[in-house]
């Protein structure tokens, strides 16, 4: 509170002081104690809080003519706030409301040194020379520098009288000897100082304000409460509606609405923990009323872990100061600490958001003022957060219930699909079977050999295709349910292409195709036999059924390191392979046939994935082969992809990289 111009201490005694003033002593005690019973029964009357405490504040300057006052209540946080003032200023004012006093420091101002009757007297000296600097809760900065000159002259007589720096508490003590608070009366406009006589009429007045205050302190607390209730009522009506399970913002915006109506709020978020990539999500930010886009944060911040992971029940940062050393942040100007407007919070409430035992994200109301929060405000904050917890899971289980029935839509239309081609692709070859042993049976009599032998020959390849189709059908099954076992190995690769050409060799003659083999014969591939024939089987009996009779099949190996295949892929666009191992082998299948938009690409590696063209033609398969071989291929640490601008002619190229095999180093990678 401001000291300037204060009258100059005078040593008259009180009653000399009155008699200049045409009072006598008893005049004057009757005044102050007709004042004091006709305020204390008026203060009864008000039960507007804020009305009723700057009331109380400025009775007791008029009580006995002093200039400034301020009432100070516990806000039951460990902190003493002002909450009303006189004679002080707009700017002080708002000073004294941003410095409560801990009670640290009150227990220091109301120690038995400073004990007069009821009340506390603290010397100017005191508390100019505290190590803690009690003052300057008092006062504005520049305002102590200012009356620091003051302190070199003090004039004491026996009756004690007060300065103008010093200190004057008298406490509000309620029935049942609670210390509500207190008030600091100072610097009287006529000069008279109170002896310990009228001093009594000041805790009079104090005792009168107290009970007043505690009852308009539970006025206050009851209002609060219905505040509260309704705000959460409000926010449990909206999460009741059907809406909120798909309209999470509704959600956040009704409860930033009602914490604005129960706590200051300037700024308002709430974070979604991503727990499949262990990342937050910004899910909604407004900051001075300016509502800002939800963002993922491209790194989890130190900090927020600690305040989401380490402490459910919240944290109240009074200060700046206490949330950067909670962050270890020296300073909050710049990095993850500030968004929105990227001004610091000078005050900042954060509530982890849980649903039993998971952590789901957190929910925080800040402002730009100091020591704007008390511990009612975090328990209120801790509440709503348990319902934005309710909301976030009620909306997350919808949303997998919704993809649930879209997974079970597409399931079922994909079970259609295949039994409608599979009953198709499976009828084709059983029919060439049937139809063929039937002319055997019926006329092999009477048929030369060449056409037997034709026959049978037809009939057994009908029987490898449908060995074919229905393995990959089985093996399909077995890789989505259980997975696949593997017997991983050394697997040469050119003796497993030799092998899968043998086996293709009647279809390779029949149509007369030229097929190209370039592979080493020292490059091994650490993989399971068998599956890798079962890929190349797939890979090159594609290459053969797309592709027109006579066209060329060329077939290819070469070594690469696993930083130039991942760099390969990169500028492929395909961002999805981590390279395992330090060198790889890739196996290469080139056609010259219609080739494969790159439209299609990404789908063609897909469950019971059959492109346009090849639903049209005469070849027949059950569209699993391709995806088998990703399955395959992937869990033997490798990668496959295809290669192709499209065009008529020029083909496709599939790759099939699997990491390599040295005799000398055992597997690389």
């Amino acid at each position: 509170m401001k000291q300037n111009d204060i009258p100059p201490v005078s040593q008259m005694n009180e009653l000399q002081e009155a008699v200049q003033y045409g009072e006598t002593t008893i005049e004057y005690q009757r005044k102050i104690l007709k004042y004091i019973t006709e305020i204390g029964s008026s203060l009864r009357l008000d039960m507007d809080t804020n009305a009723l405490f700057k009331r109380v504040s400025e009775a007791i300057c008029k009580a006995v003519g002093f200039r400034y006052s301020a009432l100070y209540l516990s806000d039951g946080t460990g902190y003493f706030r002002a909450r009303a003032t006189t004679g002080s200023g707009v700017e002080a004012e708002e000073y004294l409301r941003q410095h409560p006093l801990p009670e640290t420091v009150v227990a220091q101002l109301i120690s038995e040194e400073y004990r007069m009757s009821e009340s506390y007297f603290i010397p100017a000296e005191s508390l100019l020379w505290k190590d803690d600097q009690i003052n300057s809760f008092f006062v504005m900065p520049d305002e102590v520098s200012e009356s620091s000159t003051m302190y070199e002259e003090r004039h004491f007589s026996s009756d004690r009288f007060w300065n103008a720096e010093d200190l004057l508490l008298v406490p509000l003590v309620s029935g049942d000897n609670n210390f509500l608070g207190f008030l600091t009366p100072d610097a009287p406009l006529n000069g008279l100082r109170p002896t310990g006589e009228t001093l009594s009429f000041l805790e009079l007045f104090a005792n009168q304000a107290a009970v007043v205050i505690e009852g308009a302190r539970l006025y206050e607390e009851a209002q609060q409460n219905v505040e509260e209730r309704a705000a959460l009522i409000e926010i449990g009506r909206v999460l009741s509606a059907p809406e909120a399970l798909r309209d999470l913002e509704t959600v956040y915006q009704t409860i930033y609405e009602q914490v604005k109506r129960v706590m200051p709020a300037d700024a308002f978020f709430v974070t979604r923990y991503l727990h499949a990539t262990d990342s937050l999500m910004m899910d909604y930010l407004i900051d001075e009323g300016v509502r800002y886009s939800p963002f993922e944060y491209e790194n989890f911040p130190a900090n927020m872990k600690k305040l989401l992971f380490e402490e459910k029940l919240g944290y109240n940062f009074a200060t700046a100061q206490e949330y950067a050393c909670f962050t270890n942040e020296a300073e909050l100007e710049f990095g993850d600490n500030l968004f929105g407007n990227m001004r610091p919070s000078q005050s900042l409430l954060f509530s982890p958001i849980h649903y039993g035992e998971n952590a789901l994200g957190l929910l925080s109301a800040q402002s730009y003022q100091p020591n704007a929060y008390t511990k009612r405000h975090m328990e209120m904050l801790k509440e709503i957060s348990i319902q934005a917890g309710i909301a976030i899971t009620n909306a997350r289980l919808n949303s997998e219930l919704r993809e649930a029935l879209k997974q079970a839509q597409v399931s079922d239309q994909l079970k259609n699909h295949f039994l409608m081609t599979a009953s198709h692709e499976l009828r084709t070859p059983l029919t060439a079977i049937q139809g063929y042993l039937e002319l055997l049976g019926t006329f092999g009599e009477v048929i030369d050999e060449e056409a037997k032998l034709r026959f049978l020959n037809n009939a057994r390849r009908a029987c490898e295709e449908l060995v074919l189709l229905l393995g990959n059908v089985m093996d399909t099954s077995r890789v989505d349910q259980d997975g696949v076992t593997l017997n991983l190995g050394p697997v040469t690769v050119l003796e497993a292409v030799q092998l899968i050409l043998e086996i293709l060799e009647p279809t390779i003659a029949r149509e007369e195709r030229p097929v190209v083999v370039s592979i080493p014969d020292d490059l091994t591939v650490w993989v399971d036999d068998l599956r890798l024939r079962q890929i190349l089987l797939n890979v090159v009996g594609n290459a053969l059924k797309y592709t027109p009779p006579f066209s060329q099949i060329e077939i290819s190996a070469e070594e690469v390191g696993g930083g130039t295949l991942s760099e390969r892929l990169q500028s492929l666009g395909r961002h999805d392979f981590r390279a395992t191992a330090d060198q790889y082998v890739m196996i290469i299948v080139r056609d010259w046939g219609p080739g494969i938009g790159e439209q299609d690409q990404s789908r063609l590696f897909t469950k019971f994935m059959r492109l346009d063209s090849a639903l049209n033609s005469v070849q027949r398969g059950a569209g699993l082969g391709l995806y088998l071989c990703r399955q395959l291929v992937e869990a033997m640490d490798g990668h496959i992809w295809i290669e192709s601008q499209g065009i008529p002619g020029e083909g496709s190229t599939f790759v099939i990289a699997l990491p390599r095999y040295t005799d000398e180093a055992g597997r690389m990678g």
